[in-house]
């Protein structure tokens, strides 16, 4: 007789419910069009693209609470791959990708293509390196993961602490990135929108958790992307015809790249550590689009790559996505799904700038200061762009531009409906909530399991452990709104610091636990510390000018230290004992039942039996 599985593991009709949130996300934007072509205020359209699409995220999250550890912390191991490769991707670009980047590839043109590099390295790192294993083991977080690895809790703790940094740095980035964008939206100030964005988020995610963080984070993942899409396949179209701007703004590169020629724009050349992206404030378009190591030296560029690409495969806030997937092979394949997608989505970021630096130096450059168009006009009076020059002919170097505004700028040049401008920007901020609640669900995962329950956490009763990570969510999203209101950094540093944190601290420790057996549990602290204390030097002495080194680039130095200092002390302390080495080599078969679902199993068949 045929065995059945009475536990349904992946839901048959997710393709349908998806399909019901694009037809309502479509109908908030048509709703809002037909608004503003009846006259309606201006006000009233803002409000509708940014409470229509939030209403459906918080829709989402509230209805997909959950009960049980497994649902909470897990999503109940019950997500489809190619979900949670989509889930994963947005998450990983976020904000910093689809406002920062954008702005950076306008401003600097080829010399942010590191971090376009960086961003999808890291995933390919991800899926190759990690993701697999720890699917494999069933950890909740990754202090989990390194504590049961190396059978000590106090490798958990220290974990733990360490690890929290760089969640909290990229908390504080996208909730800056999200409040930007909700301001533009509503017309209110960054503060005020960063507390709202913060309570939002939360009141989506507590109920739930990892499931709500799944489920809500699709819509917002297929938001951003349809945001993303159209204004920019509108343009392609407009411009080539076709509508694939992933495939066409190349033809337009080559004629920038005879105006900035006709137009003299100078060619630069920047020292080999030099890395000096765009940052908050309006700056001035200096360099040649396709002139290569004018802002970023060569050897920056190839440093920073591998920070980036280090710091998103050993991140802490996205590695947690791998236990959602119901098997190894899934959490493989939703890999490569999100490697397509960021794939994707990093080919339609650099047609975005393309576009709107072609319409800057066809139609701003080479004309008077008092003769220029509408559109950039507009974005003068929104303070997102400026011109020194007022009577005589502008040069490249004399207009000014607000990095994150890129991203709505060009539906704005290219004299689309209001409608399509605020499409962007919900986008944008659909982007920056996916990578803000997976950092906030896995701080307070990494709360409730690491440090309040420890090791073993199976132990503490299942409502405890969801009742302690409901209250640490409330506390990180409250310490991340005071953040995003007090730090008075970039968001792109802030996001960029927080890469440098997970290469050094993250890296270095993940690779030796799952591919080096002799690396022990004193090894695996000696490497955490080593990194994390480095970076925060290295950055602490950059940022108050004591060192030319830029603080971006402190994981470059402090990883290689880290290896050497998990090696070294592994090598001169005792070697791991039998039952570590057994788990280990359990992790990695590529198969079988999950680790933390056996012992479960067991402790639960064990708990029956009389004593």
């Amino acid at each position: 007789m045929a065995f059945t599985s009475p536990t349904r593991l992946v839901n048959p009709r997710l393709g349908t419910y998806y399909g019901i949130f694009v037809a309502a996300f479509a109908s908030v934007v048509l709703m809002a069009l037909m608004f503003e072509q009846l006259g309606a205020t201006d006000a009233m359209v803002r409000l509708i693209m940014f409470a229509g699409p939030l209403a459906l995220y918080a829709a989402i999250g509230i209805f997909s609470a959950a009960r049980e550890p497994g649902d909470y912390f897990a999503c109940g191991r019950r997500v489809p791959a190619f979900f949670n490769g989509l889930v994963l991707a947005i998450a990983a670009l976020g904000g910093a990708g689809f406002m920062a980047l954008t702005g950076s590839l306008l401003m600097v043109g080829f010399d942010a293509i590191c971090l376009s590099i960086g961003l999808y390295a890291g995933l390919v790192f991800m899926v190759v390196l990690f993701a697999p294993f720890l699917r494999k083991l069933g950890a909740y977080t990754v202090p989990t993961f390194l504590g049961r690895r190396h059978e000590s809790r106090t490798v958990r703790v220290v974990a733990a602490g360490i690890l929290s940094v760089p969640i909290l740095l990229l908390l504080a980035a996208e909730a800056r990135f999200a409040a930007y964008a909700s301001a533009w939206l509503l017309g209110q100030s960054e503060g005020l929108m960063a507390v709202v964005i913060m309570a939002c988020v939360a009141a989506t995610v507590i109920a739930g958790g990892m499931r709500s963080l799944t489920w809500a984070s699709v819509a917002k993942a297929i938001a951003a992307l349809l945001a993303l899409a159209v204004p920019a396949t509108i343009v392609a179209v407009m411009i080539s015809n076709l509508p694939l701007p992933q495939m066409t703004h190349g033809n337009i590169v080559r004629v920038l790249t005879r105006l900035e020629a006709v137009r003299g724009v100078p060619i630069i050349v920047a020292p080999p550590l030099a890395f000096d992206l765009p940052g908050v404030t309006v700056e001035p378009l200096t360099k040649r689009f396709i002139q290569a190591f004018g802002s970023v030296g060569g050897l920056g560029f190839v440093l920073m790559s591998f920070v980036v690409a280090m710091g998103i495969a050993a991140s802490p806030a996205l590695l947690p996505r791998s236990g959602t997937t119901p098997g190894v092979y899934e959490a493989r394949k939703s890999g490569g799904w999100a490697v397509l997608v960021a794939g994707i989505v990093l080919l339609t970021l650099p047609a975005v700038a393309v576009y709107l630096r072609t319409m800057i130096v066809e139609q701003v450059v080479g004309h008077t200061g008092d003769q220029l168009p509408i559109w950039f006009q507009l974005l003068q009076q929104a303070g997102v762009a400026k011109v020194d020059s007022k009577t005589q002919l502008v040069a490249l170097a004399n207009i000014g531009f607000e990095r994150d505004a890129a991203i709505f700028a060009l539906p704005i040049a290219a004299g689309f409906p209001q409608v399509l401008v605020y499409l962007a920007l919900a986008g944008a901020l659909a982007a920056a909530l996916a990578a803000l609640a997976a950092s906030l669900v896995s701080a307070a995962a990494i709360l409730a399991e690491d440090v309040v329950h420890g090791l073993p956490n199976e132990t503490a009763p299942e409502n405890a452990r969801i009742g302690t990570a409901r209250v640490a969510l409330l506390g990180v999203a409250f310490v991340t709104a005071w953040l995003a209101i007090a730090a008075p950094a970039d968001p792109l540093q802030l996001f960029l610091w927080g890469l440098a944190f997970s290469a050094a601290a993250s890296f270095p420790v993940l690779l030796l636990s799952i591919w080096w057996k002799r690396l022990n549990a004193w090894g695996a602290m000696a490497g955490m510390i080593t990194g994390f204390s480095i970076t925060a030097f290295i950055v602490l002495l950059s940022e108050i000018g004591a060192l030319a080194l830029p603080s971006p680039l402190s994981g470059a130095i402090a990883m290689p230290l880290a290896f050497v200092a998990a090696i070294g002390v592994s090598l001169v302390t005792p070697a791991p004992g039998k039952s570590a080495l057994d788990a280990l080599r359990d992790l990695r078969v590529p198969g079988g039942e999950t680790m933390y679902d056996r012992e479960m199993r067991l402790l639960r068949l064990k708990s029956r039996v009389p004593s």
